[in-house]
């Protein structure tokens, strides 16, 4: 995938990463990430039996290795106990996420704890019947969950999913503690609305798409500032390449985004519509991505390989080919072949 450009994601990074600046999680929104090969390798032989089915992978607990898979997930066993879409472990008293690269969103009402891998309850002055919201230093109502004292938003704004205009307060407000963070890019933490006009990295209103390589390329090499990573350097990387105006989007490329939706790991390290491949990497425990694009990229074309994808240039007796919109293409075989379209045949 020469004309890709990868990405190494530093240990550091690993963990749970706080995503102050990432569309509206300032406070209490974070992401957890895998675990790098140092942890990987104190898991017992157990955990790896665990672990070694598709899809199952390694999380990082407290510096120890946690298996993430079907054989380890339980349902949590009350109401915001664990982030949405997580899982309680089996064995362990914690939540594990759905994917490598998931948010830790417990709802507005509640926080993540990084120590116990659980949501806590926020705590604040507030009376009974109501419940404190962090973000905005705000006591809710409980019946607003039934009966909002809603108003209109000002022009040019909104609220977020499970949030509400609060007609006399004069911004958004969730509508209960179970309301999942702002998930708008422009999140405008003053006014407590989307449509701040400032879009950050997860960038619904900035992100400008892509294809082919970025100039911001950094082939086979950790972040392009070098040395260690702290937070600030990532943000300030990442909006680099969210709001980059060099990429371009045409109808085509809005129709293969639709067809190749980007999850959540090619949100944290690719720009644009591209998606994050794992490659060989002899950086020791730090991890490293390659961007590509599925609808195009010779050697994941449809997806990731293993993940679904196929290397077109793998394809028996085939001397030329191509990817189009993520399905392979044979134009010319070797001699006694004939294409048929996705491969060669006998003639």
């Amino acid at each position: 995938m020469k004309s890709s450009t990868i990405f190494v994601a530093l240990l550091s990074l690993a963990g749970s990463v706080s995503a102050g600046g990432f569309g509206g999680l300032k406070l209490g929104g974070s992401f957890n990430f895998g675990c790098g090969l140092q942890i990987k390798e104190k898991a017992s032989n157990e955990q790896k039996n665990w672990c070694s089915s598709a899809g199952s992978f390694f999380t990082d607990f407290n510096g120890s290795p946690l298996c993430c898979s079907d054989h380890t997930r339980t349902p949590p066993t009350r109401d915001n106990e664990c982030p949405f879409g997580w899982s309680k472990h089996f064995k362990t008293d914690c939540c594990i996420p759905p994917k490598e690269v998931s948010p830790c969103d417990c709802g507005e009402g509640y926080t993540y704890d990084k120590k116990t891998h659980k949501c806590v309850k926020n705590t604040g002055k507030c009376h009974g019947g109501q419940w404190w919201h962090d973000r905005s230093g705000t006591c809710c109502d409980n019946d607003w969950q039934w009966n909002p004292p809603k108003g209109d938003c000002p022009k040019g704004k909104s609220c977020p999913k499970g949030w509400f205009w609060h007609k006399n307060l004069k911004k958004c407000l969730p509508t209960g503690p179970g309301s999942p963070e702002p998930g708008c890019g422009d999140w405008d933490d003053h006014n407590q609305c989307c449509g701040g006009g400032s879009p950050g990295p997860s960038g619904k209103a900035g992100n400008n798409g892509g294809k082919g390589q970025s100039e911001h390329g950094h082939q086979g090499g950790k972040f392009p500032w070098g040395g260690k990573s702290n937070q600030a350097d990532f943000e300030k990387w990442w909006s680099s390449l969210s709001n980059h105006k060099g990429w371009k989007r045409d109808l085509a490329e809005g129709q293969q985004a639709l067809s190749f939706p980007q999850n959540d790991l090619d949100k944290m390290y690719c720009p644009g519509d591209l998606h994050a491949c794992t490659v060989p990497s002899a950086l020791g425990g730090e991890w490293a991505y390659e961007c590509v694009d599925f609808a195009t990229e010779l050697e994941a074309c449809g997806g990731c390989i293993g993940s679904g994808g196929q290397d077109c240039t793998q394809i028996p007796h085939a001397l030329s080919v191509g990817c189009e919109i993520g399905s392979c293409a044979v134009y010319s075989c070797k001699q006694g072949f004939q294409a048929n379209g996705t491969s060669c045949v006998p003639v």
